[in-house]
């Protein structure tokens, strides 16, 4: 006879951060449902989503944050557990790289807010506090519980030590890609954009000297707080890479399109060069 086993009970912090995390997404669905079914919440301009490339966007962007919420709860539950971890590792370390640009950027984008004239805008004034709020928010939470999934899943990362090797012809590339990446970023920042777009450029090319710094010194000292540099600088640069592609060919514009791509594949090889040096489980 079997006798079964009871699922492990869940601490009340992993729910309250789970559900702060998937409450965090209802605002921007909400925009998004709107917009997409022919709605006008927040728009003063209702032509502005009427193309079907922002039709495209949008969908594709609501579904980002639907993928923000399936993740929260895999970061929670016990059956998340059971999940081929490339299918978690893969979404969550892009919206780790297209978020945390916004949270390490939210001072700057809020002084912005605040004194932009934002009149002749085609979307209302509090979209864009509702949207960038709820990025920070999301971000915050979400990588919490992407932290505590993580800690018990493999938790060998953070007690073992590095995998003898080196960082190969990857790392070696994805580093070089990384100060293309810092240099363009920075030349950007100086450009005549926003003050919040230019912050998130400064943002990113410090994250992706970070990244390859630590790729660079991955066989000294402790594993993972390097690990922790090179997944938030590669993920940044491939996840702001990819979406920075996307809008400038949407808008049949290719003045950045080369350093993005260098961006995007300098991210991923980077990923996969840190990856290659993970302590095993005993």
């Amino acid at each position: 006879m079997t006798v079964a086993m009871a699922p492990p009970k869940i601490s009340s912090a992993r729910l309250i951060v789970c559900y702060a995390a998937i409450l965090g997404t209802l605002p921007y669905l909400t925009l998004k449902a709107s917009w997409v079914t022919g709605g006008g919440l927040g728009l003063r301009d209702p032509s502005f989503v009427d193309s079907e490339l922002m039709m495209f966007a949008n969908l594709a962007t609501g579904g980002m944050d639907v993928v923000a919420v399936l993740l929260a709860l895999t970061f929670t539950y016990s059956w998340g557990r059971r999940i081929p971890a490339p299918l978690v590792l893969f979404p969550i370390w892009i919206g780790t790289g297209l978020l945390a640009p916004i949270v390490l950027d939210l001072p700057v984008i809020v002084a912005d807010l605040s004194t932009a004239q934002l009149a002749e805008m085609p979307l209302e004034n509090w979209v864009w506090a509702v949207v960038y709020g709820g990025f920070a928010w999301q971000g915050i939470m979400l990588l919490t519980a992407f932290v505590l999934y993580a800690r018990d899943r493999w938790w060998f990362v953070v007690t073992g030590t590095v995998k003898p090797g080196s960082i190969g012809a990857a790392g070696l590339l994805g580093m070089v890609a990384a100060l293309v990446t810092a240099i363009g970023h920075s030349i950007w920042a100086f450009g005549t954009g926003g003050i919040a777009a230019r912050g998130q450029d400064v943002v990113i090319a410090a994250l992706a000297v970070l990244a390859a710094l630590a790729l660079a010194n991955v066989s000294r000292g402790r594993f993972w707080p390097r690990l922790v540099l090179v997944w938030t600088g590669a993920g940044a640069m491939a996840g702001t890479g990819a979406w920075g592609l996307f809008s400038q060919l949407a808008m049949g514009s290719t003045g950045r399109a080369v350093v993005l791509a260098i961006q995007v594949t300098g991210g991923v090889l980077m990923m996969i060069s840190v990856l290659r040096r993970l302590p095993q489980a005993a």
